[in-house]
Order: C-alpha cells, then structure tokens, then sequence
C-alpha cells in the first residue's frame, strides 16, 4: 500500500512552494482597470503587468501568460532587460504551473540568457528554484536538488531568509522523496526557525505539510500526520492561497486512506476534484484522480479504479510517477475483471513507463548523488539492509505475477495481431483522407491566387485601357450638356467597378499575405472592419507560404461568421508567434451556439478540415453568456 502510495506524493511534496502568493479577485481586477482607465507611465504599466501575470498563476493561466506578453513586449521596447528577463520568468513559471514543461523551459532559458549577461543574482536564484521544480515533475531528483542548492547559495550570500526557507524546504522535500528523513528533517527545521522568524505564516503552513507527510511514512502516528495537515489548511484557508487549500484536503485524504479509512479518503478526494475542475491546474486534477483510482482498487471496485486511472492519464501525462501508478491499477483492475486483451496491453503500457523511468540516465544521476552525500548514502544502505527481507517476498510476488500475465499475453498474441492489422487499414485511411484534403486545399490556393491576378492584371488593365479611351473620345468633341451628365456617370460606374475588381482580387490572395506575411496581412484585414481588433505577441517571422495561406483563410471565415452569425460587438484577433509554433484566437462577445447541435452550414468543418490537414489542432468554445473562442495551435517551420 505505501509503494502505491508513493507515485503520487513524490512530486506534490515540492511543487506548492516558492509560488507566488494570491491576491484576491478584487485587487487584480483593480490592477487590470489601471491598465484601462487610467493615464500611466511606461514604468507604471511595466510594473502592473509584472504583478498580474505573477499573481494570475493561482488561478487563471491564460491570463498569466497574455499579461506576462503584454509587459514582455512593453520592456523589449523600452530596453529594460532585467524586467525583460522578469517576464520569460513570469511567463514559463505559469506554462509550468499547467503542466507545459516545454514550453516553460523554453521561457525560462530565454530568462537565463539575459541574467547571465546582466549579473542578476536574485533572478537568478528564482530561476534555479523554477528548474529545480520542472527536474522535480520530471523525476530527475539529481538535478532537482543540484538547482535547489545553487538557489540557497545565492540567497545565503544575499541574507534573503524571507525566501531561503522556502528554498530550505524543497531541498528537505528532495530528500523525504529518496526517504532519507532525517536530512529531510534537519532542512525542514532551518526553515521552520526562518518562518518564525521572519513571521511567515505560508512558509510555516508548507512546513506543516511536509511534516504531515513525514509523520505519515515515517512516524506512522495518524494523530501527527492529521494534526499538521488540519494546521496547514487553517493557515492557507486564511491568507486565500486555494491551490495549496485544495492540495492540503489531498494530503489529508492521503492520510486516511494510508490508514484504511477508505470513506473519508474518497469523500475529500472526491471534494478536490470537483474544485479543481476550473483552476486550470492538471497537476492536482490528475493527483486526485490517481488517488480515487487506488482507493477503489483497494475496495475491489476494479471498474471505477480503472475508469479513475484512465481520467488521471487524460488530465496529464507528465509526471512519471501517476503515469506509472495509472497504468499499474489499469494493468491490475483488467486482471481481476477477466479482461486479457486489456491486460497485455496495459502490461505493455507499464513496461513503457517502467523503462523510462529506469534509463541509464536516471541510473547514472542516482550514482552521482550517492558519491556527492556519502552520509546519505550509508543512512539508506541501513534502511535498505532492514527491509532486503520484506523486498525478496515482494519480488518474488511481483514476478510470479508477471509471469502469468506474460502467459496469458502469449496466448492473446494471435487475436491482438488481427486488431493491429484492422487499426491500421484505419490509419492508413484516415492519412488517405488527409492527403487528399490537402491537395484540395493546394488547388483552391494556386486557383485564387491565379485568379487574383488575372483579375488584377488581366481585367483590370482592360478596364483602365476604355477609361483612357473615354477620356480620349471626349477631347475636342462638344457634348450636350445631357450627354455630360450621362458620361460622367458612366465614369464612375467605370470607377466603381475597378474598386470593386481590386477589392475582390486582394480578398481572394491579398498582395500584403504574399509579399509581408501572415501578420501584416492579418492586421490589413483587421484594421478594414470596424470592431475587429488585432494583437501580436513574439517574433514576427516568415513562414512557408501554405501555412500562412491555411492560416490566413482560417481566420478570415471565423472573423466572418462572427459578423454574420453572433451579432457580436466586439471581436479580437490573436496571434502569437514562437520560433517553433503559432497559435491564434479569435474571440468574440456575440451570443454563442450550442456545440453539441449540429449546424446547417460547413464553415466550421472545412476550418477544420484545413487545420487538421496542415498538422494544426483546433479548439472550440462557445456560450449564450461568454461568446464565442476559437484557438488554432501549429508546430511551423520559418523560412
């Protein structure tokens, strides 16, 4: 039971610290209307965007990460490189509160490059906090812990206890996760006497949650473990930090079940995922989840275990450790249901997480950390020596298992090969359709731009040449004055007709897409309609010329069927530009539709359709209340 237990504490136990503190909804929107109805200086704004996208990170990513762009762009413009660098910050640390390690190592790496050059040893020190935190989701405890230690270093030589202790505690974590608890101990009373110091009352709530889990694994008193978590949520309860509330209740539910109390468990488990579903957070989501899954499995509900361990992996596959536990309550849960084709391949499946988990590299890093603390090393031989009992009868369970499961896999082999063979005449379909959408897609773009410029070149030369030619004729003729008047209508209509003709050559491939790219194209288009606003964020860069031309008609029906469809008032377009990726949004305040009814016109499903065929992912959302968003993501290559 412990074992299990262990998948889905080791990463919780460090990443509620060093997060920024929350303020309440008032004071923030109080923030965001500075930005809207008040005169500010350059500095001013700098600072308030500085502030919302640190303290939107509890609650609202998106909202992180825009404000983080917003304030990123203003210091880019004023030169202001250490605020600069404070907003890749702000920016990966909120990709990495949502699970995005890449894309907030991206960020964070940006960071780092201009610390470097300015010497920044403060923002240093919190960089080295935020890759400790990433290595730590990752598993990769020996670089966790190396960032920890750098990041103490620093703030020691700086005398900032306020943000030491926090420190102080992630490094105790580190080594509660590799169960050497009394290291773990000695660095959780270093910042126990800088909480008190300092009157840090959410330090001294995070000590308390790491000391409930201490008391759960090693002291094994229920009283001290729930005694310590009860103590924290009273503190974070408090000072209104709810992602720590809620992953105090899963703490404490973690209590009861590791004592057997499965009701109380599943009752406050079951409480944290119904409040966790709108924070934006998966981390807790799928902790939740994982834990739901194991106390169903030890009630024997083998299908809601399943169900639960299928949820978690749905929410976010990042961590290693509820990869393994969901797939080990999979592999179990199908076993006892009778289901062998379920079973193999979720066998499989764990064999996967298994093997990732014990590469070589990981293998090596653990090496290394023996060597550099030789103390630890010989306070877990002894433990090790005092459970090698216990560990042989545990492996030998676990491999007699194994071996029946293998026997089973072998006698399912047949029957699985003709499911691969069907799958894949699936896929191979599915590629087929794709291909041909996309040489669609090819054809209609070469066909409007061959189009356009027949237009343009070829009628619309034709149109100038009998307008010289009027103006000719009239030279040195005496026209009645009836006939003036029919003339000059005649040129304008003429006029007309060659505004008309260049207006219908640019909509078909507008001369700005080809000739300055996606970006002035799209903000051309914008500027022309009344209502329809245009934001940028990154780097604007090239891309290959389909891509821009799929992204460029997409966006150009959804601002469309905005104006036809929502009777919106406002409507704002977004594109944000990575050097590996794009995504766009395009937002408005109209009156929504019902995504569940099937609409009359195919507007939507061919955006999609191109999309898709241009290996983009596209997302829905859509309210009576809130209107409608579309958010079109895509891996790209510049040129």
């Amino acid at each position: 039971m412990r074992k299990v237990l262990r998948y889905y504490t080791t990463v919780l136990l460090g990443i509620i610290f060093f997060l920024p503190v929350k303020l309440n909804s008032q004071n923030l929107d109080s923030l965001e209307n500075l930005l809207i109805g008040k005169k500010l200086s350059v500095a001013d704004e700098i600072r308030i965007y500085d502030d919302l996208s640190w303290f939107y990170q509890n609650s609202n990513m998106r909202k992180a990460v825009d404000h983080g762009f917003a304030g990123l762009k203003l210091a880019q413009r004023e030169g202001d490189k250490q605020m600069e660098a404070t907003f890749y910050r702000n920016i990966g640390v909120a990709y990495y509160m949502a699970s995005m390690n890449d894309s907030a190592k991206i960020n964070l790496d940006q960071s780092l490059r201009i610390v470097e050059k300015i010497n920044d040893t403060s923002l240093a020190a919190a960089l080295n906090v935020a890759y400790g935190n990433i290595s730590r989701v990752q598993s990769r405890y020996n670089d966790a812990l190396r960032h920890y230690l750098k990041a103490a270093e620093i703030l020691e030589q700086r005398k900032e206890s306020h943000r030491l202790g926090a420190v102080y505690l992630n490094i105790g974590g580190i080594y509660q996760i590799m169960r050497n608890f009394n290291q773990a101990l000695g660095y959780f009373e270093k910042a126990k006497v800088i909480a008190e110091e300092t009157g840090n009352s959410e330090l001294l709530a995070d000590i308390y949650v790491s000391l409930s889990d201490r008391e759960l694994y090693h002291g094994e008193v229920k009283a001290q473990s729930l005694y310590y978590g009860e103590e924290a949520l009273k503190i974070y309860k408090e000072i209104g930090n709810t992602y720590k509330e809620y992953y105090t209740l899963l703490l404490l539910s973690k209590v009861y079940y590791h004592h057997q109390d499965y009701t109380k468990a599943f009752a406050l488990a079951q409480e944290v995922l119904e409040k966790t579903k709108n924070l934006g957070f998966p981390t807790l989501a799928s902790n939740a989840y994982i834990h739901i899954s194991n106390i169903h499995y030890r009630q024997g509900r083998y299908a809601e275990s399943a169900e639960a361990a299928k949820q978690a992996l749905e929410v976010d596959t990042t961590d290693t450790n509820i990869t393994k536990n969901a797939y080990s309550n999979l592999l179990r849960s199908n076993a006892f249901l009778g289901k062998p084709a379920l079973t193999e391949h979720f066998l499989e499946r764990y064999g996967e997480a298994l093997d990732k988990f014990s590469n070589k590299e990981f293998q090596n890093s653990l090496s290394e950390m023996e060597v550099k603390y030789e103390t630890e090393k010989k306070e877990l031989r002894i433990n090790s020596l005092e459970k090698e009992r216990v560990l042989y009868g545990i492996i030998f369970g676990v491999s007699f298992l194994g071996i029946a499961i293998l026997l089973g896999a072998l006698y399912l082999r047949q029957r699985a090969k003709k499911q691969l063979a069907e799958q894949k005449v699936i896929q191979l379909e599915q590629e087929k359709q794709l291909v041909a959408t996309q040489a669609v897609l090819d054809g209609e773009t070469a066909e409007r731009t061959r189009l356009a410029r027949d237009l343009h070149d070829g009628l619309g030369g034709m149109l100038s040449a009998v307008k010289l030619n009027l103006f000719d004729m009239k030279n040195g003729v005496i026209i009645e004055a009836e006939d003036v008047l029919r003339f000059n209508k005649v040129m304008d209509m003429l006029d007309n007709s060659m505004q008309e003709l260049r207006r219908v050559a640019h909509n078909m491939m507008p001369e700005s897409l080809s000739r300055y790219g996606l970006k002035v194209a799209l903000e051309d288009f914008c500027n022309n309609i009344r209502h329809v606003n245009f934001h940028f964020f990154g780097e604007d860069k090239r891309l290959e010329q389909k891509t821009e031309a799929t992204l460029y008609r997409a966006v150009i029906e959804l601002v469309n069927n905005a104006i036809k469809h929502s009777e919106a008032e406002t409507i704002n377009v977004q594109l944000v530009q990575q050097p590996e990726s794009i995504s766009i949004n395009v937002q408005d305040d109209g009156k929504g539709f019902d995504l569940n009814e099937e609409t009359k016109g195919t507007g939507l499903i061919n955006i999609k359709n191109r999309i898709k065929s241009a290996g983009g992912t596209i997302d829905v959302f859509s309210s009576a209340v809130k209107g409608t968003e579309v958010a079109i993501g895509m891996n790209v290559k510049q040129t």
